[in-house]
């Protein structure tokens, strides 16, 4: 952990150690002997190996750290060091680490800016850092529920641990524990001044990423690390997430491709280039590189999401379930039990995905993440008010969800849809807390709130004012994953476009989301837009169009159930155009 304060050295990533063991026909968790670890630096390329022992002497400890070639094994440097107790071992290791940077070639004041003790960018605590070690390695593994036990104790054993408490709120987030991601790493976020300078970029980044969920200054900092620490993939990789979040997949495959070309075995980096190539319409790539992790055992959870897309795109139902089987039992279930409930609904059958949301709503709440819960109860709600149920349907669901979680986002995404069920006031009122509760969560304020008030401002019949409120909401749209804008304002504002019957306009908006089938994903207004693209064109006149249209959304619903609303509202509607 000290030596990686350093923008001279370049430490190998667990990664590329694990693939050389493959190779070598030994386990990812091999113990690193010597010799082993030799044999590994002659496979990679790698410079130089460092090993380290701490020999009792009477009731002393001495400390010795040595760099060896890792050609030939013949010693670079060697730092030695004599403490009187175990409490001291941490702070030898500054001076030993330091001195032996510097042996190794790096400039003093390089050493100098770079070098927070290790009782300030860590922990005093041995047994904390044993614990934040643990769990970190699973985090790396996107093992989270085996790493957020560790974690905890982490920060149980030491209150001001910083990078424990911000690896804890990602673990968590990443799990649907919202509320105690963002504690976490707001806790992080006071005690950033505890910290290394790179793990200080992480902390920041991830305070923009989570707690104020503002894209832009993340990418900010992202791009700080890099300059600052050029050979470390974490600043790419999330900066590719970021891109992807706010709707520029060309920019996240940019990123994704940089830090795979620096560590071809990165797990994240695949994940992202994936993602990025399924954004922009690039499905047999995205597919060629999703097989090639698989094969290398270098894949993430979210290449499993992008396979899951894949498989629904193609219409692969057992592709799909062979997914499903495999995230049982994980973290990844309640995702996958969500797409699989979208994917039903976005194809007309509202019951299938009923059932599919109940299963997803049960596994989120048997391990207590009750945010997530309500998130998907809303989601139904939306879908069911989308597609023209009773508003009791809906109404009932963001009941559900607003007893099981305060959450803003939760609050938010319900406010659109009581506005969409024509409940104005109670829409108004919910938008009016969470706007004064949350002033600097950017993706509240930019997004989710616009969203909401541009459907009030559709439901009172105030078009002008709903377009100008969703205007903040376009540098959004198209993002993917659970912080980008989707094509939800698109599909709003072709909607006001019809209201105001512009064909023209309207049809451009529903094309649009047509036209990014990759960045849709399960989005229930993928499958409507094929619907109000025939209502656009059937505004200009031109009928031959608007029933090829109709004809595309029937295709795309030949097995929805018989009564869904929008479906016979649809039916009617192209008889008479017939």
């Amino acid at each position: 952990m000290q030596l990686e304060q350093s923008p001279y050295l370049n430490i190998v990533p667990e990664s590329r150690i694990r693939e050389a063991l493959r190779f070598m026909g030994k386990p990812p968790d091999e113990r690193l002997t010597n010799e082993i670890a030799r044999e590994i630096c002659q496979r990679q390329g790698i410079k130089a190996m460092l090993t380290g022992t701490i020999a009792s002497l009477g009731n002393h400890y001495v400390v010795t750290l040595t760099a060896a070639n890792g050609s030939t094994g013949d010693t670079l440097a060697t730092e030695q060091v004599e403490v009187e107790n175990k409490e001291q071992v941490l702070k030898s290791l500054d001076k030993a680490a330091s001195d032996l940077r510097q042996k190794m070639g790096e400039s003093l004041a390089s050493v100098q800016q770079f070098a927070k003790p290790l009782d300030e960018a860590t922990t005093s605590s041995l047994e904390a850092l044993q614990a934040f070690s643990q769990g970190n390695e699973e985090h790396h593994r996107m093992n989270e529920d085996a790493a957020i036990p560790h974690l905890k104790k982490a920060v149980e054993l030491d209150p001001n641990f910083a990078m424990a408490w911000a690896t804890l709120g990602v673990s968590s987030t990443n799990t649907g524990h919202d509320a105690e991601g963002v504690q976490a790493v707001k806790k992080a976020y006071e005690l950033r001044d505890r910290t290394s300078e790179r793990e200080k970029f992480y902390i920041l980044a991830h305070y923009y990423t989570e707690v104020t969920i503002d894209p832009e200054k993340a990418l900010q900092v992202y791009a700080e690390w890099r300059q600052t620490y050029p050979r470390d993939t974490t600043p790419y990789v999330n900066a590719a997430l970021a891109y992807s979040e706010i709707g520029q997949p060309d920019k996240a495959l940019d990123m994704a491709s940089q830090a795979h070309r620096i560590n071809p075995h990165d797990r994240y980096a695949y994940d992202n280039m994936a993602g990025a190539y399924e954004a922009l319409n690039r499905f047999d790539e995205a597919k060629s590189i999703a097989e090639q992790a698989l094969a290398e055992k270098a894949e993430g959870s979210s290449m499993h999401f992008v396979l899951t897309d894949l498989a629904y795109m193609r219409g692969d139902r057992p592709a799909y379930e062979h997914e499903l089987e495999l995230s049982k039992g994980t973290s990844n279930e309640p995702f996958l039990l969500l797409f699989n409930a979208a994917w039903q609904d976005a194809e007309g059958k509202v019951k299938a995905g009923h059932d599919l949301w109940q299963r997803a709503d049960q596994v989120s709440m048997s391990v207590g993440a009750k945010d997530l819960a309500a998130e998907f109860l809303t989601v139904e709600g939306y879908i069911n008010a989308l597609y023209g149920y009773p508003a009791a349907d809906a109404r009932q669901k963001l009941s559900q969800a607003l007893a099981l979680s305060n959450g803003p986002d939760v609050r938010t995404l319900a406010a659109t849809v009581f506005a969409m069920i024509g409940d104005v006031p109670q829409s108004s009122a919910m938008v009016a807390s969470v706007q004064h509760e949350f002033p600097d969560n950017h993706f509240i304020q930019t997004v989710l709130i616009p969203q909401a008030k541009a459907t009030q401002q559709l439901e009172k019949n105030q078009l002008a004012e709903a377009l100008t409120t969703l205007e903040i909401v376009r540098p959004h749209e198209l993002g993917t994953g659970p912080r980008g804008g989707g094509v939800t304002p698109i599909f709003l504002r072709g909607l006001i476009y019809l209201r105001m019957r512009d064909g023209v306009k309207a049809a451009a908006e529903f094309q649009r989301i047509l036209d990014h089938r990759g960045a849709a994903g399960f989005a229930p207004e993928y499958p409507l837009a094929h619907l109000n693209l025939g209502r656009a064109y059937a505004l200009q006149g031109d009928n031959a169009k608007a029933r090829t249209a109709y004809q595309d959304f029937f295709a795309a619903w030949k097995d929805a159930d018989p009564d869904v609303p929008v479906l016979n509202v649809g039916r009617a509607e192209y008889e008479k155009l017939k």
